[in-house]
């Protein structure tokens, strides 16, 4: 039978209203990500990683990612799979679960759920095949496994592994999300940059070299791309704070198609994850996720225009002495002046510094050696690549404590033991301390503390004011850290958290005025540095001239 003529068109249109919603085109047959959680940029470049070598090798990658604040797992990896940041999704902690929130989602996905990946592939081709396994079980937390065909929890790492290479020999999935727990819990335990966490993340790098394998196995690694990313790095034995260690991140793609050998230099987030997925896969990014494919990834995709350069993507200059976790470079030095050198660390560039503060420029010396520091001086370097600032600036705090006067400078300190697991600084008033002393600094560095959890420490003395003025002090800590002057708080710093700095403010008059600092470790990492900053004062830490005891 003949379709009349008039037909036609209503014919057309009702094929156009039946045909998908976007004309993605899918740009590879399965995706893969691999998260391994805790997984540093150092890491990578640290640790015998010969399966992650040979895939950025082969593939295109940046160890300049970066996941989002704060720097926990919970809100990383939310972000991963959402393709948006804790203020769209929500999750603000490793605590968070659906329906049990500071504030809600900004847009509905399903079930209270800000929509995930998981959920945007299914809701455009309902026929995927979709797996998550994770090692962590607060992984699962993070959205509705209603849109996931296979989902698994691991008891270890070996189990969670174990399993995705079962799940990919068997049923060849479109998409998979793995999670691997372990290098994170290295992290903690032992803390960043010490042998057992490489020897963790070279673990980690033989469990995706068994993935890779499982690909080939299952005949579908011609079209196939992994990506391997992390939700935060660490500093010390911690993460949760500010720094660019825990912020940075390693995010590598391999496989058919992605160009061979690139380091990507350009600004990757870890919210453009997802959209990576999403668009690898022929799906639309949703209006309401920030993330953006991270296109150049695939042969025949070109570079983006930049107008500015990434500011990470050399590495910044050393300076030396260099400082240990938290501790920032420089150091007290109390038997005379101190020896400060710089290192450049990539293979390219000249390094420029100033010992006042302010930011290096092209102006700025050269460094050709050793400069000797007779005083308290705030160091600043920079990588200057073709007459241009090419790094972040490094930052060191010398302190030169006068010989003569250093026996009768410095503060007591009172050591406490908590019950276990404590989240707030206790009332002092009611606990007993099992240890003092005296040192010259507001720190714990070089304090031995009877246990490393479950205790506190505060610190008394008098610090001297020259001028009359507004004074700002801080702290930096890891966990909970107030200070008082002259009985008054004026930083409250407390709870239970990576390092993070608080700060206030207070007129003080010439003169001495009382000053004390309580801080707690609940567990895991732990810091503590005490700044201020006054008229002509720049912020450093305490003058250790300026405290005697009470």
């Amino acid at each position: 039978m003949r379709t009349p003529l008039l037909c036609l068109p209503l014919l057309a249109a009702a094929l156009v209203a039946a045909a998908p919603a976007h004309a993605e085109p899918r740009r590879a047959g399965h995706v893969i990500i691999i998260g391994v959680d805790g997984l540093s940029p150092d890491g990578v470049n640290k640790a015998d990683t010969p399966v992650l070598d040979d895939m950025m090798a082969k593939g295109s990658w940046s160890l300049h990612a970066r996941g989002v604040l704060p720097t926990t797992s919970g809100a990383n990896w939310a972000s991963i799979i959402t393709g948006a940041g804790p203020e769209q999704h929500g999750v603000t902690s490793n605590d968070w679960q659906v329906g049990e929130f500071n504030f809600p989602t900004s847009v509905t996905g399903s079930g209270g759920f800000f929509p995930s990946i998981f959920q945007v592939l299914t809701d455009q081709n309902p026929g995927l095949e979709i797996g998550s396994i994770y090692n962590w079980d607060g992984f699962g937390r993070l959205y509705d496994h209603r849109f996931v065909d296979y989902d698994a929890h691991g008891a270890d790492e070996d189990r969670t592994t174990d399993l995705a290479v079962n799940y990919i020999k068997a049923r060849r999935p479109d998409f998979l999300f793995i999670h691997l727990d372990h290098v994170d819990h290295a992290g903690h335990a032992d803390g960043h940059g010490t042998p057992h966490y490489y020897e963790a993340v070279t673990k980690a790098d033989a469990l995706i070299g068994r993935i890779r394998q499982a690909t080939v196995e299952a005949g579908i690694a011609e079209d196939t791309v992994i990506l391997i990313t992390s939700d935060h790095g660490g500093v010390g034995k911690g993460h949760g704070g500010e720094s660019l260690a825990e912020l940075e991140i390693p995010w590598i793609a391999y496989g058919e198609g992605v160009k061979p050998g690139v380091e990507l230099d350009l600004p990757i987030n870890t919210f453009d994850t997802g959209a990576t997925v999403a668009w690898l896969l022929g799906a639309d990014v949703p209006y309401a996720w920030l993330g953006r494919p991270v296109r150049p990834i695939l042969q025949g995709e070109a570079m983006p225009v930049q107008v500015y350069r990434t500011s990470s993507f050399y590495a910044s200059p050393a300076i030396l002495p260099a400082g240990a976790g938290n501790t920032p470079p420089g150091g007290l030095f109390i038997d005379g002046p101190a020896r400060m050198s710089l290192q450049n660390p990539n293979a390219v560039g000249e390094v420029r510094y100033t010992l006042d503060n302010s930011t290096p420029t092209p102006a700025s010396p050269v460094y050709a050696g050793p400069v000797e520091i007779t005083r308290n001086t705030i160091v600043r370097a920079g990588l200057f690549v073709d007459g241009k600032p090419a790094s972040v600036p490094s930052v060191g705090y010398f302190r030169v404590l006068d010989p003569r006067i250093a026996a009768s400078r410095g503060v007591t300190y009172s050591v406490y033991l908590l019950p276990e697991a404590p989240v707030r600084l206790p009332d002092f008033s009611r606990l007993t301390p099992v240890a003092s002393g005296r040192v010259h600094e507001i720190t714990i560095d070089g304090l031995t503390l009877p246990r490393e959890d479950a205790v506190a420490v505060v610190f008394e003395g008098q610090i001297q004011i020259d001028t009359a003025g507004e004074y700002g002090f801080s702290t930096a800590s890891d966990d909970g850290s107030k200070l008082y002057i002259d009985g008054k708080t004026v930083v409250d710093n407390d709870g239970d958290h990576g390092v993070i700095t608080a700060v206030g403010t207070i007129r003080l008059e010439p003169g001495k005025h009382a000053i004390r600092v309580e801080w707690f470790n609940g567990g895991g990492g732990a810091w503590l540095g005490a700044y201020f900053e006054g008229p002509g004062l720049p912020r450093q830490f305490i003058d250790p001239n300026r405290l005697t005891p009470r």
